[in-house]
């Protein structure tokens, strides 16, 4: 798939908000709780997918959209698991590593979003046949969505997406 995008659409960007808001406030639990946070960042991402199908104009049941979210969660958890458990190591230093540990995890969380939406973004834009969501496509491109455009590029529309531009 042609990663064309390069930025959240403006339509879809107070749904990206929205949902990196959620996964955030998620992360000083995913800070002690990788499976845990998982799941509950699949929920936040069906309500988005659900948000952004919506304005495709493609018809989406919530129960779908779940289904969908935490499957993908899944498919990548080693990934995600690894993140966290990378994160729950400053749980080792007593007290600051704490705090680290929830904030690390609440960046993750929002980064992880960003590239969640931004590549549901994608799938729709490249799916060629009008609002339709491609499943198999996206189910292709979540190999790669954690890639994003980079963390650089990614933190200044994350910034630039908190900051209602």
């Amino acid at each position: 798939m042609t990663n064309t995008l390069k930025k959240i659409p403006y339509r879809h960007r107070d749904a990206a908000k929205i949902a990196m808001v959620a996964s955030a406030a998620l992360g000083p639990a995913g800070a002690f709780s990788g499976g845990a946070d998982i799941l509950a960042v699949g929920g936040i991402w069906s309500a988005c997918l659900v948000s952004i199908a919506s304005k495709e104009g493609c018809s989406l049941d919530t129960a779908t959209a779940l289904s969908i979210c935490k499957s993908i969660a899944w498919g990548v958890s080693g990934y995600y698991i690894g993140c966290k458990v990378a994160t729950n190591m400053f749980n080792f230093i007593p007290g600051a590593g704490t705090v680290a540990a929830m904030g690390a995890s609440s960046l993750a969380n929002i980064i992880f979003t960003y590239r969640f939406v931004l590549t549901l973004c994608r799938v729709f834009e490249n799916s060629g046949n009008g609002h339709a969501l491609a499943l198999d496509k996206l189910a292709d491109e979540v190999t790669t969505m954690y890639n994003g455009n980079g963390l650089l590029s990614d933190l200044k529309d994350i910034i630039a997406i908190y900051n209602g531009k």
